[in-house]
């Protein structure tokens, strides 16, 4: 049978919400120790009193007050945004492959926007909203999913911070804290999109401008 201390530590380690509030000091202990008691007794399979939980909550907290936080880079290249977006998955097929790689062609000839992914059994194309009709015509099989009210937010940083831990989970975090869901992620080597919901492209746009510094806005 394990304690509670033990218990507090299987379920905070590798928890990346939990570790960032204890991290920042964001809890407010006795409400924590009330939501995580269920959990805990769970594990101890004993009874646990909140004020023991809480205790154990304290310490938990001091002793992770001396780590350093993980350093993320806070320069970006560039913040860009492109509405207006439609977002249409496929089962993966050989046919399927063909007819979408000449869509992609088609429309990139024409300067609009295309992203394309493929997985290991569906297929994801975005690409403008206003060129849904179009697609169904060039691509006649049933869609596994559709979103016609989609946006891009891309980050463009350096390329030192390839090798610098944190990046994309620091960019990951601030869409996470704005409760933002997000319906798509395509990378590059020094780019990451986020495709979001359009009612929320400028929360987000915002949010990256006032948690990172862009290249352009350094004094010389």
């Amino acid at each position: 049978m394990i304690t509670i201390s033990e218990a507090l530590q299987q379920i905070v380690q590798g928890n990346p919400f939990l570790e960032f509030g204890f991290r920042h000091d964001l809890f407010n202990l006795t409400k924590l120790a009330r939501f995580l008691r269920p959990q805990v007794e769970a594990r101890t399979q004993k009874d646990v009193q909140e004020t023991a939980l809480t205790m154990a909550l304290s310490r938990s907290r001091r002793a992770a007050a001396p780590a350093a936080e993980v350093k993320t880079p806070q320069i970006l290249e560039s913040i860009t945004v492109q509405s207006g977006l439609a977002v249409c998955t496929y089962a993966r097929s050989p046919a399927l492959h063909t007819r979408l790689a000449e869509v992609y062609q088609r429309v990139h000839a024409r300067n609009e926007f295309c992203n394309l992914s493929l997985g290991m059994r569906q297929v994801t194309i975005i690409l403008d909203a206003r060129l849904i009709g179009w697609l169904d015509k060039a691509v006649p099989q049933p869609f596994l999913y559709r979103n016609q009210d989609v946006a891009a937010v891309t980050v463009r940083f350096p390329e030192h911070h390839i090798d610098v831990p944190g990046i994309l989970y620091a960019l990951m975090q601030r869409v996470t804290l704005q409760n933002v869901n997000i319906i798509e992620i395509s990378s590059t080597y020094t780019e990451i999109t986020f495709f979001v919901p359009q009612a929320d492209v400028r929360l987000v746009f915002d949010t990256f401008y006032a948690c990172f510094s862009l290249a352009g806005d350094r004094d010389p």
